[in-house]
Protein backbone atom coordinates (compact mmCIF):
# COMPACT_ATOMS: atom_id res chain seq x y z
CA UNK A 1 0.00 0.00 0.00
CA UNK A 2 1.29 3.50 -0.81
CA UNK A 3 1.71 5.39 1.95
CA UNK A 4 -0.60 9.04 2.21
CA UNK A 5 2.71 11.06 1.36
CA UNK A 6 3.35 9.60 -1.63
CA UNK A 7 0.01 9.69 -3.08
CA UNK A 8 0.27 13.37 -2.42
CA UNK A 9 3.60 13.26 -4.37
CA UNK A 10 2.58 11.55 -7.24
CA UNK A 11 -0.81 13.53 -7.54
CA UNK A 12 1.28 16.62 -7.90
CA UNK A 13 1.64 15.29 -11.57
CA UNK A 14 -1.85 16.71 -11.77
CA UNK A 15 0.10 20.18 -12.66
CA UNK A 16 2.41 18.97 -15.46
CA UNK A 17 5.74 20.98 -15.41
CA UNK A 18 8.67 19.00 -13.61
CA UNK A 19 6.23 16.92 -11.69
CA UNK A 20 5.13 15.56 -14.95
CA UNK A 21 8.59 14.79 -16.25
CA UNK A 22 10.01 12.85 -13.05
CA UNK A 23 6.29 10.75 -13.09
CA UNK A 24 6.72 9.83 -16.48
CA UNK A 25 10.05 8.82 -16.19
CA UNK A 26 8.91 6.17 -13.47
CA UNK A 27 5.88 4.38 -14.89
CA UNK A 28 6.37 4.80 -18.15
CA UNK A 29 8.06 2.00 -19.19
CA UNK A 30 5.81 -0.74 -17.30
CA UNK A 31 3.14 0.60 -19.46
CA UNK A 32 4.74 0.58 -22.46
CA UNK A 33 6.26 -2.89 -21.95
CA UNK A 34 2.44 -4.08 -20.81
CA UNK A 35 0.80 -2.77 -24.43
CA UNK A 36 3.47 -4.39 -26.21
CA UNK A 37 2.62 -7.56 -25.35
CA UNK A 38 -1.06 -7.12 -25.82
CA UNK A 39 -0.23 -6.66 -29.45
CA UNK A 40 0.24 -2.67 -29.90
CA UNK A 41 2.94 -2.29 -32.65
CA UNK A 42 6.03 0.07 -30.76
CA UNK A 43 4.85 2.97 -32.11
CA UNK A 44 1.75 3.02 -31.53
CA UNK A 45 2.56 1.95 -28.01
CA UNK A 46 4.32 4.81 -26.95
CA UNK A 47 2.44 7.26 -28.28
CA UNK A 48 -0.72 5.89 -26.27
CA UNK A 49 1.50 5.66 -23.11
CA UNK A 50 1.83 9.53 -23.76
CA UNK A 51 -1.35 10.29 -24.26
CA UNK A 52 -2.42 8.38 -21.48
CA UNK A 53 -0.43 9.58 -18.64
CA UNK A 54 -0.86 13.63 -20.63
CA UNK A 55 -4.29 12.94 -20.18
CA UNK A 56 -4.12 11.81 -16.46
CA UNK A 57 -2.28 15.26 -15.92
CA UNK A 58 -4.62 17.46 -17.97
CA UNK A 59 -8.05 16.26 -16.53
CA UNK A 60 -6.59 15.70 -13.06
CA UNK A 61 -7.37 12.14 -12.73
CA UNK A 62 -4.98 10.91 -9.92
CA UNK A 63 -7.47 13.17 -8.18
CA UNK A 64 -9.73 10.22 -8.34
CA UNK A 65 -7.60 7.28 -7.27
CA UNK A 66 -7.85 6.34 -3.70
CA UNK A 67 -4.85 4.97 -2.28
CA UNK A 68 -7.29 2.80 0.47
CA UNK A 69 -8.62 0.72 -2.67
CA UNK A 70 -4.92 -0.66 -3.37
CA UNK A 71 -1.96 -0.10 -5.33
CA UNK A 72 -0.69 2.54 -7.65
CA UNK A 73 0.59 0.17 -10.38
CA UNK A 74 -2.77 -1.64 -10.25
CA UNK A 75 -4.76 1.73 -10.58
CA UNK A 76 -2.79 2.58 -13.50
CA UNK A 77 -2.99 -0.50 -15.35
CA UNK A 78 -6.30 -0.73 -14.84
CA UNK A 79 -7.12 2.89 -16.13
CA UNK A 80 -4.58 2.35 -19.27
CA UNK A 81 -6.66 -0.85 -20.13
CA UNK A 82 -9.69 1.35 -20.05
CA UNK A 83 -8.05 4.23 -21.99
CA UNK A 84 -6.72 1.66 -25.02
CA UNK A 85 -10.09 -0.18 -25.23
CA UNK A 86 -12.24 3.28 -25.72
CA UNK A 87 -14.26 3.12 -28.65
CA UNK A 88 -13.54 7.04 -29.35
CA UNK A 89 -9.90 6.77 -28.72
CA UNK A 90 -8.66 6.93 -31.86
CA UNK A 91 -10.77 10.06 -32.76
CA UNK A 92 -9.37 11.74 -29.63
CA UNK A 93 -5.62 10.88 -29.84
CA UNK A 94 -3.06 13.42 -30.27
CA UNK A 95 0.24 12.13 -32.08
CA UNK A 96 3.14 13.33 -30.71
CA UNK A 97 3.87 16.68 -31.82
CA UNK A 98 0.19 17.54 -32.85
CA UNK A 99 -0.22 20.59 -29.68
CA UNK A 100 1.08 18.99 -26.68
CA UNK A 101 4.56 19.14 -24.92
CA UNK A 102 5.41 16.00 -24.98
CA UNK A 103 8.24 14.85 -21.97
CA UNK A 104 11.20 13.33 -23.94
CA UNK A 105 11.35 9.76 -23.64
CA UNK A 106 13.56 7.66 -25.46
CA UNK A 107 11.45 4.79 -26.48
CA UNK A 108 13.60 2.77 -29.04
CA UNK A 109 15.65 2.25 -26.43
CA UNK A 110 12.71 0.87 -24.26
CA UNK A 111 11.82 -1.23 -27.36
CA UNK A 112 15.19 -2.94 -27.02
CA UNK A 113 14.48 -3.65 -23.94
CA UNK A 114 11.20 -5.37 -23.99
CA UNK A 115 12.29 -7.70 -27.08
CA UNK A 116 15.08 -8.72 -24.56
CA UNK A 117 13.51 -9.19 -21.76
CA UNK A 118 9.94 -9.34 -22.00
CA UNK A 119 9.03 -10.60 -25.25
CA UNK A 120 8.98 -14.16 -24.68
CA UNK A 121 6.52 -14.20 -21.80
CA UNK A 122 3.01 -15.45 -21.99
CA UNK A 123 1.50 -13.51 -19.70
CA UNK A 124 0.81 -9.37 -20.14
CA UNK A 125 0.35 -8.74 -16.48
CA UNK A 126 4.16 -10.55 -15.39
CA UNK A 127 5.37 -8.39 -17.74
CA UNK A 128 4.00 -5.62 -16.27
CA UNK A 129 5.16 -6.48 -12.95
CA UNK A 130 8.69 -7.55 -13.92
CA UNK A 131 8.90 -4.14 -15.82
CA UNK A 132 8.36 -2.39 -12.44
CA UNK A 133 10.71 -3.98 -10.33
CA UNK A 134 13.33 -3.76 -13.25
CA UNK A 135 13.28 -0.25 -13.61
CA UNK A 136 13.34 0.59 -9.81
CA UNK A 137 16.11 -1.64 -9.77
CA UNK A 138 17.60 0.22 -12.85
CA UNK A 139 17.34 3.25 -11.02
CA UNK A 140 18.86 2.65 -8.20
CA UNK A 141 21.44 1.86 -10.37
CA UNK A 142 21.51 4.96 -11.99
CA UNK A 143 21.85 6.83 -8.45
CA UNK A 144 24.64 4.89 -7.61
CA UNK A 145 26.63 5.58 -10.71
CA UNK A 146 26.07 9.17 -10.18
CA UNK A 147 27.29 9.44 -6.82
CA UNK A 148 30.33 7.65 -7.39
CA UNK A 149 30.67 9.93 -11.04
CA UNK A 150 30.05 13.02 -8.53
CA UNK A 151 33.40 11.70 -6.20
CA UNK A 152 34.89 10.90 -9.75
CA UNK A 153 35.52 7.01 -8.55
CA UNK A 154 33.61 5.93 -12.22
CA UNK A 155 36.28 3.47 -12.25
CA UNK A 156 35.61 1.95 -9.52
CA UNK A 157 32.27 1.51 -9.81
CA UNK A 158 32.55 -0.51 -12.89
CA UNK A 159 34.88 -2.46 -11.29
CA UNK A 160 32.73 -3.47 -8.41
CA UNK A 161 29.49 -3.75 -10.71
CA UNK A 162 29.48 -7.13 -11.23
CA UNK A 163 29.86 -7.70 -7.07
CA UNK A 164 25.99 -6.83 -7.19
CA UNK A 165 25.13 -10.18 -8.94
CA UNK A 166 27.51 -12.43 -7.33
CA UNK A 167 30.52 -12.31 -5.09
CA UNK A 168 33.97 -11.95 -5.74
CA UNK A 169 36.47 -14.75 -5.31
CA UNK A 170 39.93 -13.84 -3.59
CA UNK A 171 41.42 -14.26 -7.34
CA UNK A 172 38.82 -11.47 -8.28
CA UNK A 173 39.34 -9.39 -5.52
CA UNK A 174 43.24 -8.99 -6.11
CA UNK A 175 42.69 -8.59 -9.80
CA UNK A 176 40.63 -5.67 -9.22
CA UNK A 177 42.74 -4.49 -6.86
CA UNK A 178 45.72 -4.43 -8.66
CA UNK A 179 43.52 -2.75 -11.75
CA UNK A 180 42.89 0.35 -9.21
CA UNK A 181 46.35 0.33 -7.65
CA UNK A 182 44.77 -0.41 -4.57
CA UNK A 183 44.86 -3.18 -1.60
CA UNK A 184 42.86 -6.24 -1.52
CA UNK A 185 41.79 -5.42 2.04
CA UNK A 186 41.08 -1.57 0.82
CA UNK A 187 39.10 -3.65 -2.24
CA UNK A 188 36.84 -5.57 -0.18
CA UNK A 189 36.05 -2.64 1.73
CA UNK A 190 34.94 -0.85 -0.80
CA UNK A 191 32.55 -4.02 -2.15
CA UNK A 192 30.98 -3.60 1.19
CA UNK A 193 30.25 -0.02 1.18
CA UNK A 194 29.43 -0.39 -2.71
CA UNK A 195 26.48 -3.19 -1.83
CA UNK A 196 25.38 -0.76 0.77
CA UNK A 197 25.03 2.28 -1.09
CA UNK A 198 23.29 0.27 -3.67
CA UNK A 199 20.67 -1.17 -0.56
CA UNK A 200 20.14 2.95 0.38
CA UNK A 201 19.45 3.48 -3.45
CA UNK A 202 17.61 0.95 -3.97
CA UNK A 203 15.19 1.85 -0.54
CA UNK A 204 15.32 5.40 -1.21
CA UNK A 205 13.97 4.57 -5.33
CA UNK A 206 10.99 1.62 -3.43
CA UNK A 207 9.96 5.15 -1.09
CA UNK A 208 9.24 6.58 -4.16
CA UNK A 209 8.15 4.19 -6.09
CA UNK A 210 6.11 1.86 -4.17
CA UNK A 211 5.84 3.68 -0.83
CA UNK A 212 8.11 1.01 1.15
CA UNK A 213 10.64 2.18 3.68
CA UNK A 214 11.73 -1.23 5.49
CA UNK A 215 14.14 -3.49 3.15
CA UNK A 216 12.26 -6.85 4.32
CA UNK A 217 9.22 -5.57 2.55
CA UNK A 218 11.23 -4.26 -0.15
CA UNK A 219 12.80 -7.78 -0.98
CA UNK A 220 9.81 -9.22 -0.65
CA UNK A 221 7.92 -7.04 -3.06
CA UNK A 222 10.64 -7.51 -5.82
CA UNK A 223 10.58 -11.13 -5.14
CA UNK A 224 6.85 -11.26 -5.76
CA UNK A 225 7.04 -8.60 -8.97
CA UNK A 226 9.98 -10.76 -10.43
CA UNK A 227 8.18 -13.74 -9.81
CA UNK A 228 5.02 -13.13 -11.10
Amino acid sequence: MFTPTRWSLVKRASVCGEALGSWIGLYWYPLYAWARHRGWQAEDAADEVQDFLQKICRFRLLEEADPTRGRLRSWLLRSFSNHLSSAHKRECRLKRGGGVTYVSIDWQSAETAYLADHSHSTDSDKVYARAWAMTTMEEALEQLSAHYAKTNRQALFHVLLPALEAPFSETRYAESAARLGMTCTAMRQAAVRFRQRYRHCLLDVAAKRLGITCEARLHQELRDLLGS
